[in-house]
């Protein structure tokens, strides 16, 4: 395999990492309202659910979509649902500082699971597989391609979560908490209406 793809395929996993979404967006508030350590189970979670659904793309499970499109459409209203609820826990979370509802904190788990029913994890995965990865590769390199990823993926959610923690320190009276908060959860609505009408 040249290496020449593969750095091109970390490019691309970072930049897209960088770009704003689901995952940033609620790693940005993550790490306002409960601090880049309580945070770290959600990265891990964002990274290992990207992991096993940019694996199963490359494997060619992408083909469900193909073959079923209704499929993509239930999976991105079900995800919209989920990412209205995070909203509401975003907006409905502590304004003090310190103040936070543990029943507003997503970790590990739910990350984890929050990927399976992200569309844009499954539209970038989908995007880079069919830019990236060669036609009848093997599992080996399908894990290869999948662990570039994650790797070059991982910066990007650190920077929006200390980002997150950064702003903390400025917005440190309980209306500014508020108004950021319900802002963050607007920008989280609002970035998967584009993905609804793909």
């Amino acid at each position: 395999m040249e290496t020449s793809l593969l750095l091109s395929a970390a490019l691309f996993g970072f930049v897209t990492s960088l770009t704003p979404g689901p995952n940033n967006t609620y790693l940005l508030a993550s790490g306002m309202n409960h601090g880049f350590r309580r945070s770290i189970p959600y990265m891990i979670g964002v990274l290992a659910g990207l992991a096993l659904v940019f694996f199963s793309v490359i494997v060619g499970l992408g083909w469900v979509f193909t073959t079923l499109p209704v499929l993509y459409q239930i999976l991105k209203w079900v995800g919209f649902a989920y990412i209205c609820w995070m909203a509401w826990g975003i907006a409905t979370s502590g304004t003090a500082t310190g103040e936070t509802k543990s029943t507003n904190y997503v970790g590990l788990w739910k990350a984890l699971g929050f990927q399976f029913v992200n569309p844009k994890a499954w539209i970038v995965a989908a995007s880079f597989t069919a830019t990236y990865v060669p036609a009848g590769g093997s599992f080996v390199g399908a894990f290869l391609f999948t662990l570039v990823l994650v790797v070059a993926t991982s910066p990007g959610l650190v920077l929006w979560t200390g980002l997150g923690q950064l702003l903390s320190t400025w917005l440190t009276s309980p209306t500014k908490r508020r108004v950021f908060n319900y802002t963050v959860a607007v920008v989280l609505v609002l970035s998967m209406v584009p993905v609804l009408f793909i």
